[in-house]
């Protein structure tokens, strides 16, 4: 088998949010320039299957929301503007938009449409989980103020602190969260600083909070660098060829050498067949040779006990282009 890390990515909404001529936009549904920056990398590096991208419900929820309020305040501005501006001479007559237009139903229109064209997990609490919920945020209203994040009061909204809150909610009752080794949380404000550390206590996965979208990027870099760079022996690997050569040189081993003594072989198991991927040096005929390093578990008794020994498996390929095997050691002498 093979392993690979995944990630899940979830956004607030701040990071989401689409404007036009530094407002929020009304006429359109789409999420801003983060989500678009990410997501363009994930596809334009075939990450897909490895990193996922979560929205709060809640979050689209309020994008929805802060739509139809900056409907509302521009149609009293510009009735205001055109009731100032007619009668001027060299102004056409000014034809006032429709006062029974249900902008709150064109904007859900919009956001279904663009949700459906979108590969993303929705967060939204259960209603089996609503009492525990309530309670969790009523617990950290009653905090002191350096422990009741994110239920601060912040932001263009006095009830900034209450969605950011249900946001977080969202998340931490997110129940496929155990699907994933890592989570990255974007967010532009600092509201949900040092959340990460009740969201490791529950679910014992590594998050991490940012507020940038080329952070994000740099992250996903410095964990998939070596996978994007080596897909074509990453896919090698795979193949039925590489894993019945792997197989068939693991179990002619009998015995593992531990501290000097040389110990029964049970079984084994492939855990990570491709867990990293290095060139060598070009060797002297000029060839980089490839090392593939793979993770084993084998099974051994010592003493008439039953025990377990990571070993690492480094297969040699002449290079990347024949893709050839030469040999494969391993950090652990197996006989």
């Amino acid at each position: 088998m093979s392993y690979k890390l995944k990630t899940l990515i979830v956004f607030d909404t701040n990071s989401l949010r689409s404007t036009e001529a530094g407002e929020v936009a009304y006429s359109f549904f789409a999420f801003g320039r983060p989500y678009q920056v990410i997501e363009e990398f994930i596809l334009e590096k075939n990450l897909s299957e490895d990193i996922h991208i979560a929205i709060p419900t809640w979050a689209i929820e309020e994008l929805k929301d802060q739509k139809q309020r900056q409907y509302k305040t521009d149609i009293v501005e510009f009735q205001k503007l055109a009731k100032r501006l007619s009668g001027l001479p060299h102004i056409p007559e000014i034809i006032l938009p429709e006062t029974d237009f249900d902008c709150a139903a064109y904007v859900d229109d919009k956001a279904n449409d663009y949700l459906v064209s979108k590969s993303i997990k929705l967060l939204e609490i259960k209603e089996d989980k609503a009492n525990t919920v309530l309670r969790s945020m009523m617990l950290r209203v009653m905090k002191d103020e350096k422990e009741k994040k994110p239920f601060t009061k912040s932001g263009k909204y006095n009830d900034a602190g209450f969605k950011d809150n249900l946001i977080w909610e969202s998340l931490m009752n997110f129940e496929e969260v155990v699907n994933y080794d890592k989570i990255i949380f974007l967010s532009k404000d600092g509201d949900f600083h040092n959340c990460e550390v009740e969201f490791r206590d529950k679910w014992q996965r590594h998050m991490t909070i940012l507020s940038d979208e080329n952070n994000v990027v740099a992250e996903i870099l410095k964990d998939y660098d070596n996978y994007i760079d080596e897909r074509a022996i990453y896919d090698f690997a795979q193949t039925e060829y590489f894993r019945e050569y792997l197989y068939n040189e693991l179990k002619v081993k009998t015995d593992i050498v531990i501290d000097s003594n040389e110990n029964k072989i049970e079984n084994f198991a492939i855990i990570d067949i491709c867990k990293t991927v290095n060139r060598l040096s070009p060797n002297e005929d000029g060839v980089l040779n490839i090392i593939v390093s793979t993770e084993i578990k084998i099974f051994y008794s010592a003493n008439s006990e039953k025990k377990e020994q990571l070993v690492e498996g480094l297969t040699m390929l002449w290079d990347g282009e024949s893709k050839e095997i030469i040999s494969t050691d391993y950090d652990r002498e197996l006989i």
